[in-house]
């Protein structure tokens, strides 16, 4: 029914995003590091890599891997006679550049594969941690304010 590694990856981050009630910050400041750091767990647990949409783990294992691996050259010479016009060799030969965007392309969220729901099970989860948490340090006297 459920993938465990996108539950993992949800629970880890409601986890730390809670622990982030600890920091020495003001609420405010914990509030804003907290969902950043659920924000950014969740996205992980969506995120799909490469043509075939694999979990970054499995993406980065395979270009490690890709990386280790040996590689067969071949001293390949150009041709001596040329049929077509040189103008047009130069500017196909033209070297390939490095593009960060290429380089993690194709980029894909797994919505259908996770689901909406998990996702908004750990986030209400985490927002009434931290609610729970705004009533304990003087919240409620707030709310006492408004209902008098």
């Amino acid at each position: 029914m459920f993938n465990d590694r996108d539950l993992g990856i949800l629970g880890g981050g409601a986890l730390l995003a809670v622990l982030c009630l600890f920091l020495p910050l003001s609420f405010v400041g914990r509030l804003v590091v907290g969902f950043v750091v659920l924000v950014l767990f969740m996205a992980l647990a969506l995120l799909r890599l490469g043509p075939d949409r694999v979990p970054p783990e499995v993406w980065l294992s395979r270009r490690f891997r890709y990386a280790r691996q040996s590689r067969k050259y071949v001293n390949q010479q150009a041709a001596t006679r040329t049929t077509e016009n040189p103008q047009t060799q130069k500017k196909e030969r033209s070297s390939p550049s490095f593009d960060p965007l290429t380089f993690f392309l194709p980029v894909d969220l797994a919505w259908d594969e996770v689901g909406v729901y998990p996702l908004l099970t750990v986030l209400l989860g985490v927002v009434g941690v931290y609610f729970a948490d705004w009533l304990a340090h003087g919240g409620a006297a707030e709310l006492s304010i408004w209902f008098k």
